[in-house]
């Protein structure tokens, strides 16, 4: 896969972001038959809207708007921030949250550390595990769940050194948001969150934000051959429906 191109998930500002190992696998394709049944599309079911109803004219309305969505990228939903400057939606919080991950889920290099931690650092590590907040409403959820808490192999020292970057992280991001003052906004927060964005992205498995991009075959956008004409693109749709 080599390089690829990611979007800064508070700018839109893109960059190119080299793969490691040139990327770690590929993910079969799903089978075409009865591809109207399975919409919406992507691995994630995020090109399309779902009906929860399990009838055929259920089915069909879903990947009627999902197979367009496909076909033609510029009918995908856009993000409500960032609008155009990425090609897609980033997943964002809904409101004020908090992340809460309990002792026995953290890295192990981390549990010994909870019960020191707590004397000298309460406001970060409670007695059963850590809470990082108020994490304001719009930030991109992946910049905290892609966080690479366990580094992919190296060696001893090398993940001891991984695991005081995460540590000095937490510790930065508490700190932050810890000076915020009682009532403070969702756009002061933000503000808050936006220092930390170099360190966050520094530390992320996967700076790839956007969730609804990706299996551009038939569109333009498919540089190794041209883009089917709108005709074809129908003629094609109503071919996926007998299979």
């Amino acid at each position: 896969m080599g390089t690829v191109t990611v979007h800064d998930p508070f700018t839109g500002e893109p960059r190119p972001y080299t793969m490691p190992g040139g990327g770690r696998g590929y993910t079969r394709p799903a089978s075409l038959v009865s591809v109207w049944s399975t919409a919406p599309f992507l691995q994630n079911n995020s090109v399309g809207k779902f009906d929860p109803s399990p009838s055929v004219e259920a089915r069909m309305r879903s990947f009627q708007d999902s197979i367009e969505q496909l076909l033609w990228p510029e009918k995908r939903d856009k993000d409500p921030i960032l609008g155009a400057k990425v090609p897609g939606v980033i997943d964002r919080t809904t409101a004020r949250s908090y992340l809460r991950v309990a002792g026995g889920y953290l890295p192990p290099f981390l549990r010994p550390l909870l019960g020191p931690l707590h004397r000298f650092l309460p406001w970060l590590v409670g007695e059963g595990g850590v809470q990082i907040g108020p994490i304001p409403a719009g930030t991109p959820v992946n910049l905290l769940a892609n966080l690479e808490l366990l580094p992919d192999g190296g060696s001893h020292p090398d993940q001891l050194k991984h695991g005081k970057e995460i540590l000095e992280l937490l510790v930065a991001i508490e700190r932050d948001l810890r000076t915020l003052p009682p009532g403070a906004s969702d756009e002061e927060a933000r503000k808050k969150f936006a220092n930390l964005r170099d360190p966050l992205l520094k530390l992320s498995k996967c700076p790839d934000f956007v969730v609804n991009r990706g299996h551009y075959f038939g569109t333009d956008m498919f540089k190794e051959e041209p883009g089917l004409s709108d005709e074809e693109k129908r003629a094609l749709i109503e071919f996926l429906k007998t299979f």
